[in-house]
């Protein structure tokens, strides 16, 4: 642990010089004062410009805390109301609602993510011909990018991160403050807080003291966002010092008041979700979410955009926060962890002297071992990416020794510590972390976060395992039996090319280019940045290309196969050819099921 500001500094520089991440800037305060802003490493590398207190950072989705305390402010002025219908008050926004006249989409369930709309594709994210100090209107991008407005599922259930969601309440608070969000945010949170120069937009000010996003030490080119709201912000860790001891505050700073103390509370509190009704109080509120990997509860948010990573959390038990990004964003699986290691320093650093109070275990309730058995998601931020959830995201609950244990399909189990009736905590947590209820319809539903594993409650629909589990294995087997084709062409290969000749080569070679292809196609997506997807290049039609002649491959090679049943061949041959042919036309039938073959990435989903 850090004795002082100078031993934490060279602990994050570890920490950054392990990832490889160009710069940090961090904030820690208290209720009462700032304890230290500053920065640790380069803004910019070309440069050689040091990251300080005053240098910017996009922080993302950040940005939707203050959209959140726009709205709650417009709604002490008596200008907005939460539980506003959508209909009612954006009805040009077309909106499709099958549960329109019993469960209409409301604002408030916008702000929490529980109004059953879809994500964006990548195609509805960037905006690459608008000048970034001159954006397109908030209402001809969601008229004009329609998808994700499509509810589906009942609204005021299950929550599912929305970035257009977001997007749609920026538009309201737009149109009943009268003037752009980005103004409104401005004159009403910013600057009454002394958040001087942070701002939506890129202005001079931003831009003259902005850091340079990387990738793995590339730089990432500056483009703006279509949906705003969900994370355009651009701000400083001096400045964020401001906003987070603001939300300790309950509201206000230094005598300027920007919301209630009950606005604060009704932030930090999801209300319109299945599992908030049914009494967990974990889980994300507006533009808030508690955070219970550590011992005490902390509540923020964090944000991820192009060559930039960050967090903001305060624990008002211990009356401290926090603040830091970097300027590093990689997708290759890595950007987690630099991220966890700085924010578990900064909370270890800030809370050295508090004690977490965690809810007492108390006994398993009568009839808890209804409740073991297979999970599955049914909450998926993107539909087009469901597969995946499918495949891997479910999750086993078990009753061992009196207590109930979860589990991931390949994971350790964990156990459910529980808290009363049907809720329960991690061992970690300090509140409850997990609900057991129904649907409504006679289904079981978990709702359930898992630190470090599942960070906001994610919502699991119980059912029988056989269908899921067999499912894993077809497609574990078939990706085994294709890999399998390029171990077996390292053998006959150089052999073909010593001995002039390959017996019956075409068996051979195209369930091989068949899996070379979905390889270099799913390889070439998951180590490129979302901005080279976004647009038809390398990376993308890498992709559109590659799954396309995969299925062609796929199909051919089955066929000949086939068609040489009678040919003399070796049966250990014949065999696995005929087994790699098979897995081929299985995957290619399991992706095209799910609209995965020939993806353009840079058109609407």
């Amino acid at each position: 642990m850090p004795a002082n500001i100078d031993e934490l500094k060279s602990a994050v520089a570890a920490i950054l010089k392990k990832y490889n991440v160009p710069g940090a800037g961090i904030a820690l305060v208290t209720k009462d004062r700032v304890v230290w802003t500053g920065g640790v490493g380069k803004a910019e590398i070309a440069t050689n410009r040091d990251v300080s207190g005053d240098t910017m950072f996009r922080v993302g989705s950040i940005t939707k805390g203050f959209v959140a305390l726009s709205a709650l402010q417009l709604a002490e002025h008596g200008k907005l109301n939460l539980d506003a219908k959508v209909a009612d008050v954006a009805s040009e926004i077309p909106v499709v609602n099958p549960w329109e006249a019993t469960n209409p989409v409301t604002l408030a369930q916008l702000l929490e993510h529980t109004a059953g709309f879809n994500d964006f594709s990548l195609a509805e994210f960037y905006d690459f011909d608008s000048p970034p100090d001159n954006p397109r209107p908030l209402l001809w991008i969601l008229t004009h990018f329609r998808g994700p407005e499509h509810v589906r599922w009942q609204p005021g259930t299950r929550m599912s991160y929305s970035n257009p969601g977001y997007g749609l309440a920026g538009y309201i608070i737009e149109k009943f403050a009268g003037m752009p969000l980005e103004d409104y945010m401005a004159e009403n949170i910013l600057r009454p807080l002394g958040m001087t120069h942070s701002d939506m937009r890129l202005t001079r000010a931003v831009k003259d003291t902005l850091a340079q996003g990387y990738d793995d030490g590339s730089p990432v080119p500056y483009f703006p966002i279509y949906l705003r709201p969900a994370g355009e912000l651009k701000t400083s860790p001096n400045e964020m010092a401001r906003f987070v001891r603001m939300m300790l505050n309950r509201g206000e700073l230094d005598g300027v008041k920007i919301v209630s103390p009950e606005s604060i509370t009704r932030m930090e509190t999801p209300e319109t979700s299945l599992a908030a009704r049914a009494g967990l109080k974990d889980g994300y509120g507006l533009g808030n979410y508690e955070d219970e990997k550590e011992p005490l509860t902390q509540h923020g948010h964090d944000g991820g955009i192009d060559g930039f990573l960050s967090r903001y959390a305060y624990i008002p038990e211990a009356g401290v926060g926090y603040f830091f990004a970097i300027n590093d964003f990689s997708m290759r699986g890595k950007d987690e962890a630099p991220m966890d290691e700085i924010a578990h320093l900064l909370y270890a650093y800030m809370t050295r002297d508090a004690t977490a109070h965690q809810e007492p275990a108390a006994k398993l309730p009568p009839g808890a071992s209804e409740w073991t058995g297979y999970y599955q998601p049914n909450a998926p931020r993107q539909q087009k990416l469901l597969y995946l959830d499918l495949l891997l995201g479910g999750r086993f609950v078990s009753l061992k020794d009196g207590r109930l244990y979860l589990r991931s399909v390949f994971g350790t189990p964990s156990a459910l510590i529980p808290v009363g009736g049907n809720q329960f905590r991690a061992e970690e947590s300090e509140d409850a972390t997990a609900i057991f209820t129904s649907d409504g319809n006679g289904k079981t539903v978990m709702v359930v976060s898992m630190p470090p594993e599942i960070g906001i409650p994610d919502y699991f629909v119980k059912t029988s395992a056989l269908w899921p589990m067999t499912r894993l294995v077809l497609v574990l087997g078939a990706i085994a039996a294709m890999l399998s084709s390029i171990a077996f062409a390292i053998i006959w290969i150089p052999r073909g090319i010593f001995a002039g000749k390959v017996e019956h080569l075409a068996i051979r070679i195209l369930p091989l280019l068949a899996t070379i292809s979905i390889v270099a196609a799913f390889a070439m997506t998951l180590t490129s940045e979302p901005i080279y997807l976004a647009r038809m290049g390398l990376a993308s039609l890498s992709y559109f290309i590659g799954t396309i002649a995969f299925a062609i491959f796929s199909v051919i090679g089955l066929v000949l196969t086939l068609s040489t049943s009678r040919s003399p061949i070796h049966t250990g041959i014949r065999i696995h050819s005929l087994l790699v042919a098979m897995a081929c036309v299985g995957l290619t039938s399991y992706l095209a099921y799910w609209g995965q073959l020939g993806m353009r990435f840079w058109q609407p989903w």
